[in-house]
This record gives structure tokens, C-alpha cells and sequence, in this order.
């Protein structure tokens, strides 16, 4: 049988949910300091802006014209009543 990476990944987060008692907040804190850890080992690069790509890399398709929402309708609008 071949391995599945995806029920690995799931098996790993669900461990360290639960040597974190299953609190999301100390799950993230979890996160953060192990990402802090992987930041102040210096193998691997982290940024802080998005990372932005040549246009020419994209692929090319028709463009397509959006209008905007029209917000100023949904703002003065009134709440619709649930049945």
C-alpha cells in the first residue's frame, strides 16, 4: 500500500493538537514559536511582504471586465428577517 501524505500531515496535526489538550490557542502558539524556532535556524527564508511574480509568468487569458459591488446599496440596505 502506497503512503498518503495527506493522512500523514493529518495524523501530525491532530498529535499536536493533542499534546496542546486541544486549545486553539495554545495550538498557535505552538505554531509560532516552531515557525520562530525554523526562522532563528537559518535554513530556511521567511518573508514579510507577498510575494510578487512577473506578469509574463501568468498565464494569458481574455480579459474580463468586473464591475464593483455597490456597497453604498448594501450599507443603506435593511437586514432581511428570517422566517
Amino acid at each position: 500500500m502506497e503512503p498518503d501524505p495527506l493522512r500523514e500531515i493529518r495524523d501530525i496535526r491532530r498529535q499536536i493538537s493533542e499534546e496542546c489538550g486541544n486549545n486553539p490557542e495554545r495550538v498557535f502558539a505552538y505554531y509560532l514559536a516552531h515557525q520562530q524556532k525554523m526562522k532563528d535556524s537559518g535554513v530556511y527564508t521567511f518573508t514579510t511582504r507577498p510575494v510578487v511574480h512577473d506578469s509574463s509568468e501568468l498565464a494569458t487569458e481574455p480579459s474580463v471586465e468586473r464591475k464593483s459591488p455597490n456597497w453604498s446599496n448594501l450599507l443603506n440596505s435593511q437586514p432581511r428577517r428570517l422566517r
